[in-house]
């Protein structure tokens, strides 16, 4: 395992930073751990990195599997060559990935922080990045296929649950003690298809403004085959979930850009009316996901089972139950 004070002279050995930087300690190297260990590397003439190593069983073949695509997309050039952070090497003997840090750069999370609305522009980004993602459709490459993990929440295997804490699992019997809410997971799970590319991870913390009116995504770990109304459904959950918060009344969700993102995304898919119709629809249930997702990473985080979270979830219960309606009085879309 890399450690910190080794950062720099990985780096060096690799031609990644001047030696003027190392020995001027111009370098910044800060630890930047989540679900892997994680070093941002900045302050040097131009060099910007995250280094990525894997820290839990499945790690090696995530690693592996983000730097496939991230070879594939920044070999596709165009949209998606420029939706990604470049690649700048995979030490396969040490598991350290080797990525752009986006100078400068600030996720939607923090865009929106002091925002009273979401940014028009910045949504349609998202919108025609996405796009761009789901017009890769799947052929002989080995990439995950399975349906999202959170469409099995209440249903938890026993040996997972050591690892919860007890606000999780106060959150899964609340949902399995609500028959219609655990039907409408099952329902999504089972209705799980397999149709282009999806980055099965589209958060806000994931979305970087890289400059103005642009967009990279980051974080393709995840990334496999499946249904792109998964990757709409969470980008509709992220703003559904953002104005929740903002606002603390649910009946403030409707955004502007809500409807910005979905037209730029249905445009640059070239998809039409009766297809995008039908992708809403099935796109809508996985913004319920999407907050059922949120609500349980927070109570993981904080071990409480929040009013916050408790609206979160009870706002995805809604949609699951009724996602037409969702769509019109929450997205401003007509279903």
């Amino acid at each position: 395992m890399l450690e910190q004070r080794e950062v720099a002279a990985y780096l060096l050995a690799r031609g990644l930073v001047a030696r003027r930087s190392v020995v001027a300690g111009a370098l910044r190297i800060a630890d930047v751990s989540s679900r892997n260990r994680n070093f941002r590397v900045s302050g040097g003439r131009g060099e910007s990195y995250l280094l990525k190593q894997g820290i839990v069983a499945d790690s090696a073949e995530s690693l592996a599997n983000e730097v496939a695509l991230y070879r594939r997309l920044a070999a596709a050039g165009g949209p998606l060559a420029a939706a990604i952070p470049r690649l700048y090497g995979f030490d396969a003997a040490r598991g350290v990935l080797v990525l752009e840090w986006i100078a400068d750069g600030e996720d939607l999370y923090r865009h929106h922080a002091h925002r009273a609305r979401c940014s028009v522009a910045l949504a349609a980004a998202l919108g025609r990045v996405l796009a761009a993602v789901h017009r890769v459709a799947p052929d002989g490459e080995e990439l995950r296929r399975d349906a999202p993990w959170v469409l099995s929440l209440h249903r938890p295997r026993l040996d997972a649950l050591r690892y919860l804490s007890a606000a999780s699992i106060e959150l899964i019997k609340a949902i399995q003690r609500d028959a219609p809410f655990a039907r409408g997971l099952d329902d999504l799970r089972e209705d799980w298809r397999v149709e282009a590319l999806v980055h099965r991870d589209v958060k806000w913390a994931n979305c970087i403004v890289a400059r103005p009116g642009a967009i990279k995504l980051v974080d393709w770990e995840m990334a496999g085959w499946g249904d792109p109304a998964l990757d709409v459904g969470s980008a509709f959950g992220e703003f559904l979930g953002w104005r929740l918060r903002s606002s603390g009344d649910r009946r403030a969700a409707r955004e502007p850009a809500i409807a910005a993102f979905w037209r730029a995304y249905a445009s640059a898919r070239r998809i039409d009316s009766e297809g995008a119709r039908e992708l809403l629809v099935r796109a809508v249930p996985y913004s319920a996901a999407r907050l059922v997702q949120s609500a349980y990473e927070k109570t993981q985080e904080t071990g409480l089972l929040s009013e916050r979270v408790a609206r979160g979830l009870a706002l995805a219960r809604d949609i699951l139950l009724a996602p037409r309606a969702a769509a019109d009085e929450l997205l401003g879309i007509a279903a």
